[in-house]
């Protein structure tokens, strides 16, 4: 591979980062071994302010896709358009393929041809699929789904296929809640393999709604306004023993009354106690930080979740009519 920049002053520090967090260093414009794959060329402030103009790929410019990068300033705080580096701490980022087909392709079935050199971040979301190395008791096809990577992947927001986005719900009393949900939740439903839910609702989620009028426990009633639903139609809490795992599947609420409501990246769903060592993966969108509140996609994108801890886990899930 060979990997050229164009900048308007010399590159003082830079590498190359795979999907396991390894740096790989290398020297512009000369070729060099590389296994195929995504990368994440970073460039590093050093004490120069530096514009970096293009980006070739074995001779080839990756052209517009440039604007696919970011700068996160010394502060934190991510920029984009941003093809600089400009102050101390700051590092210029953006994700290559060695084989620029599949970058293109990846990046323009993502992103519309008129969002190139926008913010991105204001109409999509950044994941990143990295390679989670299973324990080996578990089952092949989960250890394989959990060790395969897509890598990098742009998503359009308040689309079909988005996958997650946080969501906050301020401070909670955990506890508080999770013994209030206790008796809301009064249909236990006890899975194999040291999997329970306990759910409001007997059987599948589905409407009709509940008003949150008619919610008796203020904590559940202010979870789920503080989650952004005028109105509820299922919640329950889900418990996940060490060792047991979820297989993967996608959730079957297709032929549902409530799915107009349901589709999309509108599940909540929050790993409020014990998510160390706790892995749930969201088909290319990757490993989620789940333990802290989000809204998910689970119609459209394969999962599964496996618990690799020494605790059982506990999770809060809700469906409800989101307010636009």
């Amino acid at each position: 591979m060979k990997l050229s920049i164009t900048s308007d002053q010399p590159l003082q520090r830079y590498r190359l980062t795979d999907l396991q967090g390894t740096s790989h260093r290398f020297s512009l414009d000369e070729e060099f071994d590389l296994p195929h794959g995504w990368y994440e060329l970073q460039i590093d402030y050093v004490d120069t302010k530096i514009e970096i103009k293009d980006i070739e790929i074995n001779g080839s410019s990756i052209r517009h896709l440039i604007y696919t990068g970011f700068y996160t300033d010394g502060n934190g705080h991510i920029h984009q358009p941003a093809c600089s580096v400009w102050d101390k701490g700051g590092v210029f980022k953006i994700w290559l393929h060695t084989k620029l087909g599949v970058m293109f392709q990846t990046m323009m079935e993502a992103i519309k041809n008129g969002d190139f050199g926008s913010d991105l971040f204001k109409d999509y979301t950044l994941t990143v699929d990295r390679p989670h190395i299973t324990k080996d008791f578990w089952p092949t096809h989960i250890k394989s789904f959990f060790e395969n990577a897509y890598g990098p992947q742009w998503w359009p927001l308040r689309h079909a296929s988005t996958p997650w986005r946080r969501c906050d719900v301020g401070t909670i009393d955990v506890d508080q809640l999770l013994h209030d949900l206790e008796n809301f939740c009064v249909h236990r439903h006890t899975k194999k393999n040291g999997y329970e839910i306990i759910k409001h609702k007997d059987g599948a989620s589905d409407l009709p709604f509940i008003e949150i009028a008619d919610i008796g426990s203020e904590s559940v009633r202010n979870l789920v306004e503080s989650i952004g639903f005028k109105r509820l139609i299922d919640i329950s809490v889900q418990t996940l023993a060490p060792g047991a795992f979820i297989d993967i599947h996608r959730d079957d609420h297709y032929k549902r009354k409530a799915y107009p409501y349901m589709k999309g990246c509108k599940k909540f769903y929050w790993t409020c106690k014990n998510a160390e060592g706790v892995h749930f993966k969201l088909g290319r969108s990757g490993c989620l930080p789940h333990n802290e509140p989000l809204l998910i996609n689970t119609i459209e994108q394969p999962h599964a979740v496996i618990n690799e801890g020494l605790k059982t886990k506990t999770t809060i899930i809700a469906y409800g009519e989101l307010i636009d």
